[in-house]
């Protein structure tokens, strides 16, 4: 069978068709989505689902663990978590029983650089999650039982980190990719001490920051928001008062080279390896194109190590976006030479030749398939947007990916591959005896 090929003409109808499929979406998506303000000036992002009878609140915390001292930062996390336990209005036993007969989800994460309280409902049951939202995020308890539970979980978290390979490769290479004071770096042994010496003073004053209208807002995706609720939604948060305090800033991890590798030694037959390097952070103008080049590498390396070598069947690459960027390379292998000879090769070559216009177009097929199913669940919908308002200042710059992603060349990706894929940190879980850091001289000279 002969596989025709599109002509020139052809192709460019069809960049034309898509880029109009585009512009049409991207207009009904922002007629559907208000931006309005509490009387306080805490941002209101309403974001209607026509059809739809499943519903989305949520409330963000412009802050995160980022944000503490070096320290502290174990706060966050457990301020959260306790959260959620009880409130000055509902009692836990009160809270379960809601939650249960109005099927409403409630959740609170603290997170590196945001963090967020949630509740997930059915539209006939949103005056009552709306209440409890509130009542935990303006009144929380933290009661001296709640905070030991919560302790015991959180810490037992950690301990699981610590003790799972997979997951302790990543601590072990954050602890030569960030410094001690680089507002990022938690690491799970410092978190089991913190959590251990904190005091309920020490959640309370720290909820108490938190309540702060200069950066927090609110997400709501759903069917057309009601009157009452909106009404609802101002008088429970427009009491709030506003701080204005500035803002963290973030510098990116400085490479040092005496701190290429880092080792911790486990008599386990697999090796658990994680390369980390910086990246283009969220709000750069090349995050789209980054995006897309690790999903080549991504591809790339799965094809090479997994499919051609047989060494690993877990390996990727990946970025995440902050107001810094953190790009990865992880894999688990029985053959940690023949697997970073693997990745030096890909990499290398990745570098040297770019990418092509066809493997770029397959890739960004799959990104913007991703983005579009995003928009179907109203619960990564109102992460996707709640995101896009804590890092632009406009939850509607969401809905402008699939543009800034038809806009990424080849030439881009292979700028950023060349600009980005270097100065790798190093983590390796393993049998000391069995590696030899002389295996890392390859990825040193990319």
């Amino acid at each position: 069978m002969t596989m025709k090929f599109p002509s020139i003409l052809n192709l460019n109808f069809v960049i034309t068709l898509i880029l109009s499929f585009q512009t049409i979406a991207y207009a009904q998506d922002n007629n559907l989505t208000t931006i309005e303000k509490l009387r306080n000036g805490i941002p209101l992002v309403i974001r209607e689902t026509p059809g739809s009878e499943i519903v989305t609140l949520s409330v963000t915390f412009m802050r995160g663990s980022a944000d503490e001292s070096f320290n502290r930062r174990a706060v966050n996390q457990l301020t959260l978590d306790t959260m959620t336990y009880s409130t000055k209005t509902f009692s836990k036993q009160k809270i379960f029983a809601l939650t249960e007969k109005y099927s409403i989800g409630i959740n609170c994460n603290g997170g590196v650089e945001i963090s967020q309280c949630s509740a997930l409902t059915l539209k006939e049951y949103l005056p009552q999650a709306v209440d409890l939202l509130a009542a935990i995020v303006t009144e929380p308890s933290f009661n001296p039982d709640d905070i030991s539970l919560a302790k015991q979980q959180r810490i037992a978290d950690f301990q699981q980190d610590l003790q799972n390979p997979e997951s302790q490769v990543n601590a072990v290479v954050n602890g030569i990719f960030y410094d001690q004071q680089h507002p990022y770096r938690l690491l799970p042994q410092d978190g089991i001490q913190q959590t251990q010496g904190l005091k309920a003073s020490d959640l309370k004053e720290y909820h108490s920051n938190l309540l702060d209208a200069s950066s927090m807002f609110i997400t709501y995706a759903g069917p057309k928001l009601p009157s009452n609720i909106r009404a609802t939604l101002q008088r429970k948060f427009s009491k709030i008062s506003k701080r204005d305090r500035p803002k963290k800033i973030v510098v990116a991890p400085a490479f040092d080279p005496s701190k290429r590798l880092a080792f911790e030694h486990r008599e386990i037959p697999t090796a658990y390896i994680k390369l980390k390097f910086n990246a283009p952070s969220i709000t750069a103008k090349d995050a789209p194109a980054a995006d897309l080049m690790f999903e080549i590498l991504s591809e790339r390396l799965q094809e090479e190590i997994r499919t051609k070598r047989s060494l690993s069947y877990a390996v990727y690459a990946g970025t995440i976006q902050y107001n810094q960027g953190i790009g990865m390379i992880s894999v688990s292998t029985s053959k940690p030479k023949e697997t970073l000879d693997a990745i030096a090769s890909v990499v290398k070559d990745f570098k040297a030749k770019g990418v092509t216009a066809e493997e770029l177009d397959e890739q960004r097929n799959v990104f913007t398939t991703s983005y579009f199913q995003t928009l179907e669940s109203q619960n990564s919908l109102a992460g996707a947007l709640s995101s896009f308002q804590n890092y632009f200042g406009n939850a509607r710059k969401l809905y402008e990916l699939p543009s800034q992603l038809a806009g990424v060349t080849p030439a881009d990706v292979s700028r950023i591959a060349k600009e980005w894929l270097k100065n790798f940190r190093v983590g390796v879980v393993y049998d000391k005896t069995k590696f030899d850091s002389k295996w890392l001289k390859q990825l040193e000279s990319l």
